[in-house]
């Protein structure tokens, strides 16, 4: 290793360090805070759990029974339409298009970190309350590896449809920088974008597990039988098995909860398990396949319910499950085949209009389970509006801290709308794989599908027509007027969360201690 490389590595390290200050526990009593752990689920539509559809196809036992424990959100949302930007806005309480990222996804794990090292995560802020924090699964924003003999970052692949252009100048014996580890997380065991993207490997603590040396070719099979949908050519390590990714990441999961409890009994934990199911390519393990009858999408779908039972049985055994906030939830709507190109009769996205990828409900709007075992009520309803850019201020009430300017600016606290029958937000700005942007309030959303010409637009009344069939644009000109200027004037504003930007802090009841 020359002088340049050992320079480049300690100017990493020291900006990590600078990055990580203020991180640790600050010597508050930890003991009546709850653990928490977010399970968000990849390409899950409304329609797929049962207790959102009981006409699915697919057995989900696991989250049925949850939402008899806990709150059912039926208005609940993504920050947008696809995945890359959802789980920017689930980890840091902001529109991922206020970020550089404007429209479409990260197209690899090579990306750079769409996360500044100085923003503050969901991971961050509850460190700083003496959580110990991990995230267990796909990453999917970005991390930086290094060139082979060369001190700079690999360059990752700007064109992904035809799943080819797969980097090959990756030194991945060297440390991985500005990844998960960077941004709060204590422990991360994470695929770098997911199981059907470059590089087909395992990521602990900032080190690939394993050489990646085998070059995957796109869309090719593994295994006969197996399928291969979406996936990107790139480096694989020996040894990689897409049916096992799943079961795999719920095993690390479960091992960061009885880890972190057993040796620290007395210190709260944060888990972030974002699966890999359902997306593509869908290759459930032997023990699930065959489980649906909505073909392997509807497998993978029982396996993300199989991953919850698992994490649920896990809490149990350690005697947790009254002091942990478990949530499930999916990064954005559902796509409407299984990989075969058959939808098997099953309505992944129930009787909303559209899929994952628009500004269609079903391409945002996602089952949504809280339970947290007294302190809400079991088995609620709760069919106010809510958006997964709230993690960030419920969590930051939960463990008392003040939303600080610059953070969260997109972010309400939902879990008082369950506890005190009132309203968290009243408007919602979503975006579609486009980058088009749609307004909700109240009842009423604008469609503006990148036209500004009003009469292309669509205006809907979700309270009678939810499902989005009658435009209403043309017979409403001043309701298209008030809801463009309020899009305007939040997208200008940086911000949509006026009262705590504002500071009033005080607004928000408090939770007893459990």
């Amino acid at each position: 290793m020359n002088l340049k490389y050992d320079l480049l590595v300690f100017l990493i390290l020291c900006i990590h360090i600078i990055g990580c200050q203020g991180q640790k526990a600050d010597g508050i009593e930890n003991r009546n805070l709850p653990n928490i752990v977010l399970i968000v689920a990849d390409d899950m539509g409304y329609g797929d759990p049962g207790c959102y559809n009981p006409e699915s196809k697919i057995p989900t036992p696991n989250m049925d029974e949850l939402s008899k424990w806990g709150v059912r959100y039926t208005d609940a949302h993504a920050a947008a339409s696809v995945c890359t930007p959802a789980r920017y806005g689930i980890l840091t309480g902001r529109y991922c298009w206020r970020s550089r990222l404007k429209k479409g996804v990260l197209w690899s794990g090579y990306d750079d970190p769409l996360i500044p090292l100085e923003r503050e995560t969901l991971a961050s802020l509850l460190k700083n309350h003496g959580y110990k924090t991990g995230v267990v699964g796909k990453w999917h924003l970005g991390m930086n590896f290094l060139q082979k003999d060369q001190i700079s970052f690999v360059n990752p692949k700007d064109y992904h449809f035809s799943g080819l252009n797969g980097t090959r100048d990756v030194d991945f014996s060297a440390p991985i920088y500005n990844g998960p580890n960077y941004l709060g997380f204590d422990y991360s065991f994470v695929s770098a974008a997911g199981h059907n993207m470059e590089p087909h490997c395992f990521i602990e603590n900032d080190f690939a597990l394993g050489i990646p040396d085998i070059w995957r070719e796109a869309k090719v099979p593994l295994w006969q039988g197996v399928s291969a949908s979406e996936v990107h050519e790139g480096w694989m390590v020996d040894g990689w098995d897409d049916r096992q990714v799943g079961p795999d990441l719920t095993e690390s999961a479960m091992n960061f909860i009885t880890t972190a409890h057993t040796e620290n009994p007395d210190e709260p934990f944060f888990l972030y398990f974002p699966t890999v199911s359902p997306h593509r390519p869908c290759t459930p393990p032997d023990f699930i396949k065959g489980k649906s009858q909505a073909g392997e999408r509807g497998d993978m779908v029982a396996e993300f319910d199989w991953s919850v039972g698992e994490i649920m049985k896990t809490l149990a055994r350690l005697g947790i499950e009254d002091n942990t906030i478990l949530i499930v939830t999916s990064d954005n709507g559902a796509t409407r085949v299984s990989d075969d190109g058959k939808d098997y009769g099953h309505k992944s996205c129930g009787d909303l209009r559209g899929y994952k990828g628009g500004l269609y409900e079903g391409g945002h709007r996602v089952p949504f389970i809280v339970s947290w075992p007294n302190q809400l009520q079991a088995g609620t309803v709760e069919d106010r509006l809510v958006c997964q850019t709230d993690f960030y201020t419920t969590f930051s009430k939960i463990v008392g801290e003040p939303v600080k300017n610059g953070s969260g600016e997109d972010s309400y606290d939902f879990l008082f709308t369950a506890k005190d029958d009132r309203e968290a937000r009243n408007s919602l700005i979503m975006q579609n794989y486009g980058g088009d942007f749609a307004i909700r309030q109240g009842d009423w959303k604008l469609l503006l599908n990148g036209n500004q010409t009003v009469g292309k637009n669509e205006l809907y009344d979700l309270k009678n027509d939810p499902n989005e069939s009658v435009n209403l644009v043309l017979d409403n000109p001043k309701k298209i007027n008030e809801l463009t200027s309020l899009l305007t004037r939040q997208k200008r504003k940086g911000y949509s969360n006026e009262i705590l930007i504002a500071g009033d802090n005080n607004q928000f009841s408090k939770f007893k201690a459990p």
